[in-house]
């Protein structure tokens, strides 16, 4: 999966010419919580509500509403963006994307073409994203089970799915950091009774669970 299919591609953005206030009301009509910052397509910084919150809060703590809009009518979207935001391309995995989001503790990452902004990919898109890998929403049973870290596994497990005539709908395998030998592997399957299910898995020797273990 790639950033190209998950971005949003009409992105709304602003100048740097524009009023705080402005940018502080297009936030509130589009509901987002970010902005790039543009001069013609090429992307040159990103306002949040949190750069908005940060530069108002102190100086305008004893200011009326109209003395607050006044200060942001005459602060510029230039004098508080964040300047030469870090980006990503279409082509970009959505897991590396993810993981600079994480790792730089941000909302967004506009995407680039060829210098021009054409997207923009946000912590929200990266959670849907987690939805549908995980196969919430469909009507599925969720399985969590204790796999050894060894080949034929995974082919092993979808064997036993199989031979009793389900399908895997999703598949997510984490390290089980207590236990290097081992992997905690998450099922959604196409049934809403997983019980021959366990069964089966269990009689092949997975520790399988419904409900969460501190293990």
């Amino acid at each position: 999966m790639f950033v190209g299919r998950r971005m949003t591609r009409n992105v709304v953005t602003v100048t740097r010419n524009a009023s705080v206030l402005h940018v502080r009301n297009v936030l509130r009509e589009k509901d987002i919580n970010q902005v790039p910052v543009v001069e013609g397509r090429r992307v040159v910084g990103v306002i949040t509500d949190g750069d908005i919150r940060e530069n108002s809060a102190s100086p305008a703590s004893t200011l009326s509403v109209h003395e607050l809009n006044y200060l942001l009518s005459e602060m510029k979207a230039g004098d508080i963006m964040t300047r030469n935001p870090v980006t990503v391309g279409p082509e970009t995995p959505i897991e590396e994307a993810a993981k600079i989001l994480n790792e730089k503790r941000i909302g967004c990452l506009p995407v680039v073409k060829d210098g021009e902004l054409v997207g923009i990919i946000t912590t929200c898109d990266m959670l849907n994203v987690l939805l549908e890998v995980m196969g919430v929403g469909t009507s599925t049973s969720r399985i969590e089970l204790s796999i050894p870290s060894d080949m034929g596994e995974i082919c092993n497990i979808a064997g036993i799915v199989k031979g009793l005539g389900l399908s895997i709908i999703s598949m997510v395998s984490t390290v089980n950091k207590t236990d290097p030998a081992t992997r905690f592997s998450v099922l959604r399957v196409n049934t809403e009774d997983i019980r021959e299910l366990c069964r089966a898995l269990r009689g092949a020797g997975y520790r399988v669970t419904t409900n969460y273990e501190d293990r």
